[in-house]
């Protein structure tokens, strides 16, 4: 199993969730695009796709112009069936992939916030069991409309689409399920984030980051079996 991991940002790599992908035999195919790295038109030679986070703007093609690529490619995976998942800026490239705006949320939110999962999302395969609210990792300014072919999985009052999915297999989570203690260290240092919202953050890890990790290590093996899958369907 061949997943491509197009990371925006060196310090947002795929985390735990993508150490579960490993753990069940998938080879992780990370690549850059900011820093000029290539990606491939379309899913050939890939089983899935991961889009992760990263600070930039979603809506800014000027400084981005790879996006109009990415969003292409994005389709072309979608349209073979093979599974997506996009995680915070990536679950906004997908939005913007599927025709709808990017813009600023009314609220920014950092930190591990309350999220409740709807009807549907308690009944997904991707969050079925989990109950029904989550309190996963947080660092985003914007938000999109929900694409017309979408199902809404979470929201919460601060950010209404908080994960949805397209079809059978392409996912989107606004949150991060990929974090570890250290990469949310890293990222309130690069943030320069002022004592009091990096000792926020360390007091919320103390009380959260167990389950959030646990979080993370669901959806990576749950999407994983989203992968297996399609293979199975593919070889009948």
């Amino acid at each position: 199993m061949r997943i491509l991991v197009v990371q925006h940002d060196r310090e947002d790599p795929a985390g735990v969730v993508g150490e579960r992908l490993a753990a069940r035999g998938a080879t992780l195919v990370p690549t850059l695009p900011p820093a000029g790295e290539t990606f491939p038109d379309g899913p050939d030679g890939y089983d899935g796709l991961v889009l992760m986070g990263g600070p930039m703007s979603a809506a800014d093609d000027d400084r981005h112009p790879y996006y109009s690529r990415l969003h292409r490619m994005v389709r072309h995976f979608h349209d073979a069936g093979r599974p997506i998942l996009g995680i915070c800026l990536g679950s906004q490239i997908i939005a913007r992939s599927f025709g709808k705006p990017v813009y600023r949320n009314k609220v920014t939110e950092i930190g591990f916030c309350p999220v409740r999962l709807t009807e549907a999302g308690q009944a997904d395969p991707l969050f079925a069991g989990l109950g029904a609210a989550i309190r996963p990792m947080q660092w985003h300014e914007d938000t999109f409309d929900l694409p017309d072919e979408a199902t809404r999985l979470a929201e919460n009052d601060d950010c209404l689409n908080q994960a949805y999915r397209i079809g059978r297999s392409t996912y989107a989570v606004q949150f991060h399920p990929e974090v570890d203690r250290a990469m949310v260290r890293t990222w309130a240092r690069s943030a320069k984030a002022d004592a009091a919202l990096a000792g926020r953050l360390e007091a919320e890890m103390e009380t959260h980051l167990a389950d959030a990790e646990r979080l993370g290590r669901a959806i990576g093996d749950r999407w994983f079996g989203l992968i297996e899958r399609h293979g199975q369907r593919s070889a009948a």
